[in-house]
Parts: structure tokens; C-alpha cells; sequence
């Protein structure tokens, strides 16, 4: 039986290979943030607006996936153009405008929520510069849906060729959008890398971070290679390895994004395995006391400190790297030495007192 409605048996068709390529990435994703959502409800309880973000972004990416999957249906992935039957021409069309604002979506969730992430990097004026990127790539992405909307002149004309009207030539405007996309996840790629380097942290803790931000550089990647496969657009229906790249590129870019937030996942299992072995060890419950804990911040004169701090006491300049890195970074940052558990209170105060006498 043939994939694409309307054709006969042994048509040579691409969209098997473009469904098992959409829904693995789509699934992909949907693991790493059901692990983000974990660790930052479960173990570091410090749920923020970079999250509700890239739950938008894998909402559209999801959405995108699904508009594909019928578009298959329909004719998408065809490799002889000729072989397309005009009955599908019109459901072909409707489902690709469909799938436009999932994209948008999901590409759009995925930057400002990293780039929300950032605002939380560091306190202080910093900060204004991620949150006018963010809104400048909310207003840009806006106006590109607009655009993927009334590229049609009526918009029935999109899905519906003979309608009297007109359409603004696709492949420049795609071309635009790509480049501009490339444009906007360089900026957030090199945003952080400023501030990372010049916390005072130990080296193989600033190159681990570095890292992980750098992970940015495969969306890119896959940017420039969906960009070609555009250059070589015929045609509406002659889209279907742009499609593909595009739902890798928003796949990726959503695991990209939750990765720097999943290291406490780690080290929490990790002393939980190890604890285990002893009878006498449990693990502490994570919690907002506990080691993975986010601060919020107070302004003072010396600059932003974590509220319940003072500028002499154990949130002082010991360990300004830790408290100035908060959300995804801390995560990674917070819990990389597991073996320097902070001694409690109550002993670190009678081991004083035994001290001076």
C-alpha cells in the first residue's frame, strides 16, 4: 500500500524517512524536558519562567511534528513532483500553513527561554541586555508569523493555487527568516561567555559551563544546512527536506536548552546510590534548604546579595561563584563538587569553642 494518499503502489516516496526522523527528535526532546521539569520541581523546587518557555517550545515543536506526519499523507516527501495527485494539492496545502505558527512557536520558546535563563545568571545591570535581546526576538518572531500568515493575498490562496490573487515570492522571505534565526542564536550562544569568564571558579568548573553553552553551535549547524535545502526550493511542494531540518532544528534546540539544567539530576542519584550502600547514611531530602537550593536577591551597596546574607557571613565573597549562578548554570555549578558537603551549624559551632578554649 502506498504512504501518500491518491497514489498508486510503488511511488517513490521520502515520507516514511521524514515521519521516523520527526517523531525520534520530537520524542528526543519530549525526554530531556521531562527531565528538566524533574530536576526543577523535584529536586532543586526552583521553577521559573525559562521553563514555561521551553514547555511552549516543545508544544510547538510537538504541534509541527504532528502538521508533518499528515502533510506525509497528503504528498510530502514525493520525490518526483510530477507524481503528486491534484486531489491531495489542497489538503497538502492546508496542512503545511497548519504546521507554520508550530514552528514559530517552537523556535521562538526555546531562545527566549535561554535567554530568560541568562537574566538569572547574574545580578546587576547585566541583565537588561539578555531581557532587550529577548524581547527584540519576541517582536521579530511575531512579525514572522504574521508573514507565514498572510503570504497569500486572500490566505486561501495558500492552500488553494487557482484562487484569483496573490502571494509574495516564499523562498526570499524563508531565506530572510533563516539567516535572521542564525543571526539571533549566535547572540545567544555568546551572551553568557563574557560573564562566564571572568567568575572566579575553578578552571574545569568555567570550561564545563563554556561547554555546555557552546552546544548552541549544532543548532547552528543545523540552521545552515536547512538554509540549503531552501535555496533549492522549486517549489511549495518541493519542501519536504526543509520541513525535515526544521523539526530537527527546534528538536535540537530544546535539548540544548535543558541540558545545563540536568547536572543536579546526576549528582542527586549519584549520592542517593552511594548513600544507599550504608545503613547508617541517608540522603538529605532536596528541597529549597538543601544543596541545590536557588536564592533570591536583595540590592545592597557592595552590589546584589542572596536575601539572609551579610556581607561578612558564609554567603560573603567564599562564595560569591556559587550564589551568582543561578537557574541552569547553578545547576551545574552548585552541585559539581559533591564531596564538599557544608558542615552543619550546630557542630561547626561547638568545633569553634573547643578551638579557643
Amino acid at each position: 500500500m502506498a504512504w501518500a494518499y491518491n497514489t498508486p503502489d510503488g511511488t517513490p516516496n521520502n515520507g516514511p524517512t521524514i515521519v521516523a526522523v520527526a517523531l525520534s527528535v520530537t520524542a528526543l526532546a519530549l525526554v530531556a524536558l521531562c527531565l528538566r521539569i524533574y530536576v526543577r520541581t523535584r529536586i532543586t523546587k526552583a521553577v521559573g519562567l525559562d521553563d514555561w518557555l521551553i514547555i511552549a517550545s516543545w508544544i510547538g515543536a510537538c504541534g509541527y511534528t504532528s502538521a508533518t506526519v499528515v502533510q506525509t499523507k497528503w504528498g510530502l516527501g514525493l520525490i518526483e513532483l510530477d507524481t503528486m495527485p491534484d486531489e491531495n494539492v489542497l489538503n497538502f496545502g492546508k496542512t503545511q500553513y497548519i504546521g507554520a505558527p508550530f514552528y514559530v512557536l517552537g523556535i521562538w520558546g526555546f531562545k527566549t527561554s535561554l535567554l530568560v535563563s541568562y537574566v538569572r545568571l547574574v545580578p546587576g545591570t547585566y541583565r537588561l541586555l539578555p531581557i532587550s535581546i529577548a524581547a527584540i526576538v519576541t517582536m521579530a518572531h511575531i512579525a514572522f508569523m504574521l508573514v507565514f500568515l498572510f503570504l497569500c493575498i486572500p490566505v486561501q490562496k495558500q492552500w488553494e493555487p487557482l484562487v484569483p490573487g496573490h502571494c509574495a515570492d516564499a523562498v526570499p522571505f524563508y531565506l530572510t527568516f533563516s539567516s535572521l534565526t542564525i543571526i539571533f542564536d549566535v547572540i545567544t550562544l555568546v551572551l553568557p561567555f563574557p560573564v562566564l569568564l571572568k567568575l572566579q571558579m575553578k578552571i574545569r568548573r568555567k570550561i564545563a559551563l563554556l561547554c555546555l553553552f557552546a552546544l548552541g553551535l549544532f543548532v547552528t549547524i543545523v540552521q545552515i544546512i536547512r538554509i540549503q535545502t531552501i535555496s533549492n526550493l522549486s517549489n511549495y511542494l518541493d519542501s519536504a527536506e526543509a520541513i525535515k531540518w526544521s523539526i530537527v532544528e527546534t528538536a535540537v534546540g530544546i535539548i540544548i536548552a535543558c541540558v545545563p539544567t540536568l547536572a543536579p539530576l546526576v549528582t542527586y542519584f549519584s549520592e542517593k546510590t552511594r548513600s544507599g550502600g550504608s545503613s547508617g547514611n541517608t540522603p538529605a531530602r532536596p528541597g529549597a534548604e538543601g544543596p541545590y537550593a536557588l536564592q533570591s536577591w536583595r540590592a545592597t551597596k557592595s552590589g546584589m546579595r542572596p536575601l539572609g546574607s551579610t556581607a561578612g557571613g558564609e554567603n560573603g565573597s567564599e562564595k560569591s561563584t556559587e550564589n551568582i549562578l543561578q537557574g541552569p548554570v547553578a545547576s551545574v555549578s552548585e552541585t559539581s563538587d559533591t564531596s564538599e558537603v557544608p558542615e552543619p551549624r550546630g557542630q561547626a559551632a561547638s568545633g569553634a569553642s573547643r578551638s579557643n578554649n
